[in-house]
């Protein structure tokens, strides 16, 4: 079962089968916990392990509505930013500020020595702070694009929106970005995949 499609797998948990849907928890789990604490910052482990479970849950109530010409991830990011914007109202969030100390961009060179670790840290906090600061669909389409890897069709797909609307909300939020963080030109190479020049 362990090599079968995310698509295969979350069609035979719609009728049902949750050894299926376990598998397919085992493969994205670590995802959908990077992408709750990138969207809403600062939130410690605990809530996004719970926010996470929420996810899964709601993918478990509703995977017998699940149409196979989707991606499964896409599909599930989709039941994520649902599930992090309702938090965030329900919480009354003002300002995330991390968005996820585990980020491979986030850790440094350890032969580069104290003075570029601390330096690297504080670009990383930087571009945090700016992305946090984005609205959230935005803030969104930033995270799902640069951390994730998808497509703009994709993103389009998880925030049911057109592709037009993702391009111009990953316009705004790259002039916005550009903006906050043109103190330091450095500051952007730590999201991956997104060098100055993107932005």
């Amino acid at each position: 079962m362990s090599n079968r499609r995310d698509e295969d797998l979350l069609q035979d948990a719609g009728g049902g089968d949750r050894e299926a849907f376990g598998v397919l928890v085992e493969r994205h789990h670590r995802a959908v916990m990077q992408f709750v604490h990138r969207f809403l910052g600062d939130i410690g482990r605990d809530t996004a392990e719970d926010l996470a479970q929420d996810v899964f849950l709601k993918a478990w109530k509703a995977a017998s509505s699940f149409e196979p010409r989707a991606q499964a991830i896409t599909w599930l990011l989709r039941i994520a930013t649902n599930t992090c914007l309702n938090y965030r109202r329900g919480k009354r969030l003002r300002r995330a500020v991390s968005l996820d100390a585990n980020t491979e961009a986030d850790i440094p060179d350890r032969q580069a020595g104290p003075a570029a670790a601390s330096q690297a840290r504080e670009q990383a906090d930087r571009v945090r702070r700016a992305i946090a600061e984005l609205p959230p669909n935005q803030r969104a389409a930033i995270v799902l694009r640069h951390f994730h890897g998808l497509s703009y069709a994709e993103i389009s797909d998880v925030l049911d929106v057109s592709v037009s609307a993702v391009e111009s909300l990953l316009f705004r939020a790259r002039r916005t970005l550009r903006v906050a963080l043109a103190e330091n030109e450095t500051a952007p190479q730590v999201l991956p995949g997104l060098g100055a020049e993107s932005l």
